[in-house]
């Protein structure tokens, strides 16, 4: 097995163009994969090295695994028994008199060997380059690496087995395809997928899996009624005097209205939140047991606390900086541009990925939560799963957003701390309530900093949530 580790080969440059990379099934290590990476020879190089890393920002940080030195005339190397179901990003390295140069640069995803179809990893979601409004869907799943098999991948709007004539597919794909982009789907629907296998002996096919399609093209624009709230808050907000930050976001239609939401915020724990993601990401994904994250998930949420935040996020990455790594990767598949993930809050001292200041928006938060209510991040079964953690909340932090709230469930997430200019206060959350037309839900984020007083931003915090669920059960009663 590959240790990942701080490694002191220099990073070199970052040439485009990925070498040729080739797997088989592991003899010596049942389930894993051999990987065959190939170069071309590096005339005149003192020595070529292989770096791998699991990744994206590995190769840069010097997170890497690397294997050398090798000749100049060594054009491939074989990594045996490499973990299955993972993306790798490579970099074959060579020094010459005037320094390091990358040979090649790419990445690769190892398959799980001896099944024609095993449980599908992940989805990712981006509206679509092509289809205005619509969303391009990227499949990935451990394919088959037997001989003489094709794949399909099959997509229905329907929960039903993949009853004849009820879905569609794509196919045939050879052995060894571990991705497939569907684009122009339409958004906002609920997708049943499955990778349907063709062997010898007949059909295999996976367990299916469901997603529920982001929403694309531009936002919804507000409603005079919702304008009209944002005129509200924001008077309540400059009636405070405090620094503060609202955002609010109608999950059945797509609008927003903020207030300074686009302003960079002082995190605090309220970061935190995607740490617990990451863990669920990773649970839904196989890759550690609920059993293992479960309690930690749970007092994270019920006492904002960071030590236990601090412990899931070394498990998520395997240690601090694979963490940050990991949730910094999330953040941008979630296209988050203004919070930035630089150390675990209230660790400050301990690590840094940048030397910043951890920061947020109340905007992008909204878009973050959004995207994960809609099924853009996890399954289902596993938003409602870190949802109902939401709602374990302390009742001595249940000050804010549930303050305001008259009836509903309340899924939320705390941040609190003290900085030099005073104290910050943030409270972000999901309300789910019933109307009479169904469940309904919004999302609602508040962040204050720079308060002068302890606490003293809770009056403004409670009549905002009372004034953003007053407009929700009104709109649907």
């Amino acid at each position: 097995m590959v240790a990942w580790a701080v490694s002191s080969t220099l990073p070199g440059s970052q040439n485009s163009g990925a070498a040729p990379v080739g797997q088989t099934c592991s003899g010596s290590s049942p389930g894993m994969a051999d990987v065959r990476i190939s170069w071309p020879s590096a005339p005149g190089a003192q020595e070529v090295w292989v770096d791998v890393s699991p990744y994206s920002l590995g190769l840069d940080s010097g997170v890497f695994a690397d294997v050398g030195p090798f000749a100049a005339n060594v054009t491939s190397y074989t990594w045996q028994g490499v973990a299955a179901n993972t993306r790798y990003y490579y970099r074959v390295n060579a020094r010459y008199g005037d320094g390091w140069h990358a040979l090649k640069v790419g990445s690769f995803v190892t398959e799980q060997c001896g099944s024609p179809s095993v449980p599908l990893q992940a989805t990712t979601q981006e509206c679509s380059a092509t289809a205005p409004t619509s969303v391009s869907v990227t499949f990935a799943w451990a394919p088959s690496l037997i001989a003489g098999t094709t794949q399909w991948l099959d997509l229905s709007i329907y929960d039903n087995n993949f009853a004849s004539g009820t879905f569609l597919s794509k196919g045939p794909l050879p052995a060894g395809q571990s991705t497939y982009t569907w684009d122009a789907l339409p958004p906002g629907l609920t997708y049943y997928w499955r990778v349907n296998t063709q062997t010898p002996t007949g059909w295999a096919g996976s367990p299916t899996r469901s997603i529920s399609g982001i929403r694309c093209g531009a936002p919804a624009p507000a409603g005079p009624d919702l304008l009209q709230l944002r005129d509200r808050l924001a008077t309540a907000v400059a009636d405070s005097g405090l620094d503060a930050a609202v955002a609010v976001t109608d999950l059945q239609t797509g609008e927003s209205i903020d207030v300074r939401g686009d302003v960079p915020r002082y995190a605090g724990c309220t970061l935190n939140w995607f740490v617990l993601l990451s863990n669920v990401i990773d649970v839904q994904n196989g890759l550690t047991p609920e059993s293992d994250v479960g309690d930690l998930i749970a007092r994270t949420i019920y006492g904002s606390n960071p030590f236990t935040a601090h412990d899931l996020l070394i498990r998520t990455g395997g240690d601090v900086l694979g963490g940050t790594l990991k949730v910094d990767d999330l953040l941008a598949r979630l296209a988050l541009k203004d919070t930035f993930f630089d150390h675990p809050p209230g660790y400050d001292e301990e690590f840094s990925l940048r030397g910043q200041l951890n920061s947020i928006t109340a905007n992008d938060i909204n878009r973050a939560l959004s995207v994960f209510y809609h099924g853009g991040v996890v399954d289902p079964q596993w938003r409602d799963y870190l949802l109902r953690k939401m709602t374990g909340v302390k009742p001595g932090l249940q000050y804010l957003i549930p303050a305001g709230v008259g009836g509903g469930v309340v899924s939320h997430k705390n941040g609190f701390s003290w900085m030099p200019g005073g104290y910050i206060d943030n409270d972000i959350g999901i309300v789910q309530f019933n109307s009479s037309a169904g469940t309904r839900a919004y999302v609602i984020s508040f962040f204050t900093q720079d308060v002068p007083v302890e606490y003293q931003d809770i009056p403004l915090g409670q009549s905002v949530s009372r004034m953003v669920w007053g407009f929700f059960s009104s709109r649907y009663p």
